[in-house]
């Protein structure tokens, strides 16, 4: 049998290595905590591109976007990232009074933090797709879920579902660590690209 570079084969197994070592670069950029944010935004940046048919280089792209969006993207995720987990944190304490105006109140929180957590991702997404200042970028992320409150809520969806997939199911553990975080952020790009497209047409 021969070898053929242009096969379908070659093609599927060479994406899904690139793919495993961008998963793997994206692991390591997070181990730092504060680089998340970073991290994160280097690899909606690639993976936008890809899903926009733009193609380049994974691993080179995602290298160059780490370095090139740090400052903005780290303080995207402080400014956003701190207060979710706060509202998080809070929800928990209002839930163990066992009230019915805790409860109420423990509610708002959680949908407040999956606001910001909806604002945070664009944000972040905003950051590796457009140039622009880091005001307008916080603008746009908070008003795209109010312009697109349906599709922002499956965007929210995907990385819950795949955390919740994690918990129950111990063989998607193994599975996100070699190709998961990349796999669920090109599935979200996706549909980020429909609504990028739509709020510009």
């Amino acid at each position: 049998m021969k070898y053929n570079p242009d096969g379908q084969l070659y093609k599927i197994t060479t994406v899904f290595s690139q793919f495993t070592l961008l998963n793997l670069l994206y692991i390591i950029s997070c181990l730092p905590i504060i680089t998340i944010g970073a991290a994160t935004a280097a690899l909606y940046e690639v993976t936008i591109r890809y899903a926009d048919e733009e193609r380049g280089e994974l691993i080179v792209g995602y290298v160059r976007a780490l370095r090139a969006n740090f400052m903005k993207a780290t303080g995207s995720f402080l400014l956003l990232g701190l207060p979710m987990v706060a509202l998080l944190y809070s929800s928990l304490f209002w839930f163990s009074s066992k009230t019915i105006l805790a409860s109420i109140f423990a509610f708002v929180l959680i949908v407040t933090a999956i606001y910001l957590f909806i604002v945070l991702v664009y944000c972040l997404a905003l950051i590796g797709r457009y140039e622009n200042s880091f005001r307008q970028t916080l603008k746009n992320a908070f008003l795209l879920p109010i312009a697109d409150p349906i599709r922002s809520l499956a965007l929210a969806l995907i990385p819950i579902a795949a955390f919740f997939f994690v918990v129950l199911f111990p063989l998607f553990k193994f599975l996100l660590l070699i190709f998961g975080f990349s796999f669920v952020i090109y599935c979200s790009s996706f549909l980020l690209l429909s609504i990028f497209r739509n709020q510009q047409a």
